[in-house]
């Protein structure tokens, strides 16, 4: 977009980049309900939900539309199209979760000890030892609970908190909330919450970006239980006769940011870099809102490799900056590719936040992070 902060911008690359999406089907959303709740309690709830266990079923969709890109395929593909989920949460160490395929499903488990990936398709389980804090989105990342807790945390506690109308969604007689980001550093507009009045579990979550009227990002339960889940359904199985591997990471930011993380400046537009994770130096994060930027050194091949796919699927836009940088661009999110002149530096440039602060990283990383 593994250990959860609980905090927006630990997911993001979002965040670099992050995740996102529009509309599951209008029966399941569209429902009115009675619910009534007091808006900033019901943000505080929210935040507070970490500890509800559950069980589910959840749609998603992504409305980004992204072009396809081979190296970062699952992360264009997640936000751009339909996820269908079914998840056991019994704690933040303690979870399941189902992506759902019309030829398969890929099964995520995470355990105190770590991570453990379930693949049908290949009949192979791969044992993870950790992925960062900083890395790319994955589909559960898009589920209801998980996508509002994160968000939320990035927004400012000043920020507007206003009613929304009550949605009967999955059985649960939901209250809503629209906390309205004011932070001009961000392209994140609003976030509409509906959850439970009592308990707090998100139910449903849009996510709207600033000049836009729809909402480019939806996700809700279209079956829930709260409670428990089957304590057979956490443990990791494989079939008969499948492989098993082992990792020291799943994500490709949990590769690239084990490497050199010296050509990293201390700011990037304007935002302070958080200090490094352990056992990724190279992985930057900078700023602590929505609006928080995500850098990472890439080899110069694999970043000639991405500017080419950029170039070839005719939607990048060329940054101007002294070198070469080319950028994805949606109303919601940026990920950029920047690499020097001489083309032995290069770096992957994400986040959640204007077009002007990306052309601003990108020219920070090549200067050094000089102003």
């Amino acid at each position: 977009m593994a250990g959860v902060s609980g905090r927006w911008w630990r997911w993001a690359v979002v965040a670099v980049v992050a995740a996102l999406l529009v509309g599951v089907p209008a029966a399941l959303a569209a429902r009115p309900g009675d619910a009534r709740a007091d808006p900033q309690q019901l943000r505080d709830l929210v935040a507070a939900s970490v500890d509800r266990p559950w069980t589910g079923y959840a749609e998603a969709r992504a409305a980004l539309g992204l072009p396809r890109i081979a190296q970062l395929s699952d992360v264009t593909t997640l936000l751009s199209g339909v996820t269908r989920m079914r998840g056991w949460y019994a704690a933040p160490d303690r979870a399941r979760y189902d992506v759902l395929s019309p030829v398969g499903e890929r099964d995520r488990y995470v355990t105190p000890r770590g991570q453990a990936v379930w693949d049908y398709g290949a009949e192979l389980l791969t044992v993870v030892a950790r992925d960062p804090q900083v890395r790319l989105p994955r589909p559960e990342d898009l589920l209801p609970p998980e996508l509002a807790r994160r968000l939320l945390s990035g927004t400012a506690a000043d920020d507007p908190a206003t009613p929304l109308p009550a949605r009967r969604i999955a059985g649960v007689d939901a209250a809503g909330v629209r906390v309205t980001v004011r932070d001009p550093g961000t392209s994140v507009g609003a976030l509409d919450v509906w959850a439970d009045p009592e308990t707090g579990l998100p139910v449903a979550v849009e996510v709207r970006a600033k000049g836009v009227a729809d909402p480019l990002i939806t996700t809700a339960f279209a079956e829930l239980e709260q409670g428990p889940p089957d304590p057979a359904a956490l443990e990791p199985r494989r079939g008969p006769g499948a492989g098993v591997t082992r990792s020291p990471t799943s994500d490709l930011f949990g590769v690239l940011g084990r490497g050199d993380g010296r050509s990293l400046p201390a700011t990037l537009a304007g935002r302070d870099r958080e200090p490094t994770e352990r056992g990724f130096p190279a992985l930057g994060h900078y700023g602590t809102t929505l609006g928080q930027l995500i850098a990472v050194p890439l080899p110069p091949d694999l970043a000639g490799t991405l500017l080419a796919g950029i170039g070839r699927a005719g939607a990048g836009r060329t940054l101007p900056v002294d070198g070469q940088a080319s950028a994805l661009e949606t109303p919601l999110l940026t990920l950029a590719v920047v690499r020097s002149e001489d083309g032995a530096r290069a770096w992957a440039l994400a986040g959640l936040v204007p077009r002007a602060t990306i052309d601003s990283g990108a020219a920070d990383l090549l200067a050094g992070g000089r102003s």
